[in-house]
């Protein structure tokens, strides 16, 4: 970092003593007597510290106006010390206005130890924020770097209003919750929210609540010690804690145990977590809660917290689901062909906007996850993409499922016989559950509330 210091004074004794004593500090000085000189040097030599005379003879300007000369150009990034032993009090406060950092007056008491004392103060202000504007840019470098590989596609009025909103959040840094139907995006609200916060470059930690086995969610929330229970062979820092400073994204928070739910909401008041088998650590985090499911009906149902749901619901954030993103659908249709394309080595010769009417006929239930995934299928299908291939596997996915504005209950009910109604509902029901987790047959299973044997069985059927 640097450590120069520009003097402005017109008396040569002064200057040389004060460069005595600034060198044997270890600082680098440069000295000049006029405002002309002055302005020269300062771009070429750029000082840390200017140590600034306010009375200058024979100068075209004194020192107060050369400081004004600074601030007017922009170009003030040093810190400025006034010297006088003849300034009035409107102009110490005049030259504290402009952003002097401090005064020393030239008097027959000077105390070498407070001079030097204030300078490297001074010095050691303008390196932290030197260090601070670095920091600055390197967020800015990594914030611009991962919007550019994770862009948030969309143009429609609700995905306007939903960016304004997480700038919104990110600049008050809540906690917030992030609700929406699977496939939605809420993982990428999180990300965008993060990125656009004071805190983005500190910690990001997410954890699937609904990926661990109960058993565990309590020592990868808090962590453990080791020898605290059978399998704890070392001690285990948790997420809470891998997440201070920064920001921790509990994902499907409905699927936490009640006991679990009572250390989060403490932990969030109190700010501080217990560590299983350790002792109570404070932690400065914020959190993200995820959750796809109707939480009010859980507070209901008794299957939520009601203190925690009203802890976490004090700041929503609503993702739309893709039907009602309009044009959306097109964007993200021609980003993710794009993306993927030069991997699988398919050409692209389609005019989205042609069969438009076509893409919105169909409802999307798995949200902008089941378009990627339909994109990414078609790559690895043909060898060219065009309008004829993406019609013809739409029609195929409506004939099969459930889609906006189709009669499908309607023609259900003109089944003669009760059993063949029955039959086409429930194949209906489990193509969309089965969409809606990406084909996932246990999720589906477990979701739909039966065994993952009888779902086989069903789908056989």
């Amino acid at each position: 970092m640097s450590r120069k210091i520009l003097i402005l004074e017109d008396n040569e004794k002064l200057a040389t003593y004060y460069s005595k004593l600034l060198k044997e500090a270890d600082f680098e000085v440069a000295h000049v007597q006029n405002s002309t000189a002055f302005l020269n040097k300062y771009p070429e030599f750029q000082p840390s510290v200017i140590l600034l005379d306010i009375k200058l003879n024979n100068s075209k300007l004194n020192g107060l106006q050369v400081f004004e000369e600074l601030v007017k150009r922009n170009k003030c990034d040093a810190k400025v010390i006034v010297l006088s032993g003849e300034a009035t009090r409107s102009e110490i406060a005049h030259a504290m206005k402009l952003g002097a950092h401090t005064f020393i007056e030239k008097t027959g008491d000077f105390n070498v130890d407070k001079f030097l004392s204030d300078v490297r103060a001074a010095n050691q202000l303008r390196e932290q924020e030197e260090i601070a504007k670095e920091l600055l840019q390197e967020k800015r470098n990594l914030t611009r770097s991962f919007l550019e590989q994770y862009p948030f596609i969309g143009e429609s009025r609700k995905i306007k209003e939903l960016k304004k909103e997480i700038l919104r959040y990110a600049q008050v840094e809540v906690d917030v919750l992030i609700l929406g139907d699977t496939g939605t995006g809420k993982e990428v609200v999180g990300n965008h929210l993060y990125w656009h916060s004071k805190r983005a470059g500190k910690p990001f930690v997410k954890m699937n609540a609904g990926g661990l086995p109960e058993s565990l969610v309590d020592s990868e929330l808090f962590g453990h010690k080791k020898g605290s229970f059978t399998d704890a062979l070392y001690d285990k820092k948790g997420y809470f804690e891998q997440a201070d400073g920064g920001y921790l994204f509990l994902d499907e928070i409905a699927s936490i145990t009640l006991p679990i739910q009572a250390k989060i909401l403490r932990a969030i008041e109190n700010k501080e977590i217990r560590v299983i088998g350790g002792t109570s650590k404070k932690v400065d985090i914020k959190l993200m809660f995820a959750s796809n499911k109707d939480l009010k009906r859980l507070v209901k149902e008794k299957e939520m917290r009601k203190d925690l749901y009203y802890r976490i619901a004090r700041n929503v954030i609503f993702v739309p689901p893709l039907y009602e993103r309009e044009n959306d659908i097109i964007l993200l249709l021609d980003y993710f062909f794009t993306k993927h394309s030069k991997e699988f080595g398919a050409f692209l010769d389609f005019d989205l906007y042609k069969i438009k009417d076509k893409l919105f006929q169909y409802s999307w239930p798995g949200n902008v996850r089941e378009l990627s995934s339909f994109c990414e299928n078609l790559l690895i299908r043909y060898n060219i993409i065009d309008n004829d291939v993406i019609v013809e596997e739409i029609n195929n996915k409506i004939s099969g499922k459930f889609y906006k504005d189709d009669n499908s209950l309607f023609k259900l009910l003109q089944q003669k016989k009760l059993s063949d109604g029955l039959d086409a509902f429930e194949k209906k029901y489990l193509q969309y559950h089965l969409a809606m987790n990406d084909g996932n047959m246990n999720r589906t299973a477990e979701k739909i509330g039966i065994e993952r044997t009888t779902l086989y069985r069903k789908l056989k059927k």
